[in-house]
């Protein structure tokens, strides 16, 4: 299948067919074939994730197909637990968990210009968690807080490890501060003071300014400086060696000679 119009109809059927096959399974329609069915579904998802990390090997460059890579074997998983006693909410959680690995392999593959790959992975990964521990935890106030923390978290965690993206400080700090909001109980003396928490943005407001005012200088130090510097053209005549040229006016009384092409002719004496 090399042309590609072929290559996405085949992708396309093998889609359709596993959304048709997934739709009966939730159905109940293949219950009596079941486990195993849900095996050759598992199966089948399983070699179609090694057949994009096959293709993504063989051309690095296709960096994206790790993510349907990662995603179909987070379904396989799925698949597979739903055969065990495995609360259902862990098995959403599976699927977080596959998309929060795809996005880890895109980060790992480039560090230096894939950093946004932290932030869906994070993000994907702090869900998933949230909602397989709801299974454990029934508490909405507590689930909050796990979920506004661990997406702050997210954020300081993108900034410990690159630093210039400073700005993720501000979306942390926000986030941090509203689950600290969470769990203060009501009437606690920690509550007045978490009101205070816009000044915050104030703060990195002032932040922002004072990096933005230090910037501006190097910034046109350094434009200044990339640009060549203007050779002084040497003027005529003051080259070394060389013989100097006549100027475009003279003195009066300078030039002797006839210009090129005139005739001079010679008048008679009136007396003669």
């Amino acid at each position: 299948m090399s042309d590609p119009r072929l290559r996405s109809v085949g992708w396309g059927v093998l889609l359709m067919g596993s959304g048709v096959l997934l739709l009966l399974f939730e159905f109940g329609l293949l219950a009596p074939y079941s486990p195993l069915v849900q095996y050759i579904l598992a199966g089948a998802f399983v070699l179609a994730a090694i057949i994009f990390f096959g293709t993504f090997a063989r051309t690095p460059a296709d960096w994206w197909r790790v993510i349907p890579g990662w995603t179909l074997l987070g379904l396989a998983a799925v698949l597979v637990m739903s055969t065990l006693a495995v609360d259902q909410r862990w098995l959403g959680a599976t699927v977080f968990f596959g998309l929060a690995l795809a996005f880890t392999h895109v980060y790992l593959l480039d560090r230096g210009s894939r950093w946004w790959a932290l932030i869906p992975g994070g993000f994907l990964l702090v869900l998933g968690l949230v909602i397989g521990v709801s299974a454990w935890i029934p508490s909405i106030g507590t689930l909050a807080l796990l979920l506004f923390g661990g997406l702050g978290a997210v954020f300081f965690l993108l900034f410990l490890l690159h630093r210039r993206q400073w700005w993720a400080v501000i979306p942390g700090g926000v986030l941090i501060v509203f689950a600290a909001l969470i769990a203060a109980p009501e009437g606690s003396d920690t509550s007045p003071l978490l009101r205070w928490w816009p000044l915050l943005l104030v703060l990195a407001g002032i932040v922002v300014a004072i990096r933005g005012g230090r910037r501006t200088r190097p910034d046109r130090m350094e434009v200044n400086a990339a640009r060549p510097a203007k050779r002084a053209q040497p003027q005529p005549g003051k080259a070394s060696g060389a013989a100097p040229l006549p100027s475009a006016r003279g003195a009066l009384g300078e030039y002797t000679q006839p210009a090129p092409g005139a005739t001079i002719e010679v008048l008679p004496d009136p007396d003669d």
